[in-house]
């Protein structure tokens, strides 16, 4: 009975080791690269601000994950533009994204999410100044936005 308990303890032991259930060796996985981890970047949304509110980020697709901490919903949009975030043209209680696009900006994409939800978004950017909104009503006009610089 030891004899069996032993050859099944050392059998367990055997399978332990070398590869896992994907057929990769062990210590071999996935790896990213300089390059790989710059085309990533998190963005926490709260009540009425961005962290970080001012970022540099890497020419073409960046995904973007935005988790939003706050307790209402909240969205990020980028937008392509020279002019100052804080200065925007408002309409209402919203970003008057018309005639910001009117004066020569360009949206780069959106996401949106729930209080305690994640967004997440790919972004395709090019060298260059963004402003970063939320255009929920209200939102802007309470001091949620912040800048980008591409290169």
């Amino acid at each position: 009975m030891l004899f069996a308990l032993a050859l099944l303890s050392l059998g367990a032991l055997a399978a332990g080791c070398g590869g896992d259930d994907d057929g990769e060796e062990a210590g071999e996985g996935t790896t990213t690269t300089a390059e790989e981890a710059q085309k990533s970047v998190d963005i926490e949304m709260g009540d009425y601000y961005f962290k970080p509110d001012k970022l540099t980020l890497p020419v073409g697709a960046v995904e973007i994950t935005a988790p939003n901490v706050g307790k209402v919903e909240h969205e990020l949009v980028l937008f392509k533009t020279d002019q100052n975030p804080a200065d925007l043209p408002v309409s209402g209680s919203t970003v008057d994204t018309e005639a910001l696009e009117e004066e020569g900006a360009e949206e780069a994409g959106e996401a949106e999410a729930e209080a305690g939800e994640t967004a997440t978004g790919t972004f395709d950017v090019t060298e260059g100044k963004y402003a970063m909104i939320c255009n929920i009503p209200g939102h802007y006009q309470k001091g949620m936005y912040g800048s980008a610089t591409v290169k």
